[in-house]
């Protein structure tokens, strides 16, 4: 009995009959070696994919408080800012108000009458309480918060008080609209005005007009 076979001459060698064969054949240890290459390949490429990414990522990891300590102080000057940008806008609004209370003065004030002084009081300061049986000093009362108080001369004349031209004046006050919606006459007195210094001869004496208005509430 005679059994065919062939010979590939072109191709000779063993041929690997399992995948054990293709690492621990005659032929393993060059494939080990072309494997460990390729793996160090694909090594050496993640590594230069990913190192460069991990280290931007930990510098901005590591950049994070100092961040944070910027914003916190760019916080704190906003918020100076806006306080300022506050600030500003309420003295605008004071300084347009008081230019109408002004306009409305000169619009109101008679031709008798001379303004001294216009100012806001402040908040009363604290005094000590008259002793008991002493009877409190009569006078204007001052100014107290949120009040206006107004401060007029006028000299003083023969023939009819002045009572007319200062009732029309805080008739006009309180008629106009720019002082009438927000304040209101509290008190008003006239007295006669203490004299700076010698009089010179031939001037004529002079009455002090004291009016307060306290503002309306709100």
């Amino acid at each position: 009995m005679s059994t065919r076979f062939s010979i590939d001459l072109a191709h000779p060698g063993h041929v690997a009959d399992t995948w054990q064969d293709w690492f621990i054949g005659p032929q393993g240890r060059r494939r080990w070696v072309v494997a460990a290459a390729g793996c160090g390949v694909v090594l050496v490429v993640i590594i230069a994919l990913i190192l460069p990414t991990r280290i931007r990522l930990s510098t901005d990891v590591s950049a994070i408080p100092k961040l944070r300590a910027d914003l916190a102080s760019l916080e704190g000057n906003l918020n100076v800012i806006r306080a300022d940008l506050q600030a500003l806008a309420l003295e605008a609004k004071r300084q347009v108000r008081w230019a109408e209370m002004l306009n409305a003065f000169r619009q109101q004030i008679p031709a008798t009458l001379k303004l001294q002084k216009v100012e806001v009081g402040a908040a009363p300061a604290t005094s000590a309480p008259a002793p008991s049986g002493q009877a409190q000093p009569v006078g204007a009362p001052p100014a107290g918060t949120g009040d206006l108080r107004i401060e007029a001369v006028t000299p003083l004349r023969p023939g009819p008080p002045p009572l007319i031209e200062i009732a029309q004046f805080m008739g006009g006050l309180m008629k106009d609209p720019t002082v009438g919606r927000r304040y209101q006459l509290k008190s008003w007195e006239i007295k006669q005005a203490a004299a700076a210094g010698s009089q010179a001869t031939g001037e004529r004496e002079q009455l002090l007009v004291l009016i307060v208005l306290s503002e309306k509430p709100r």
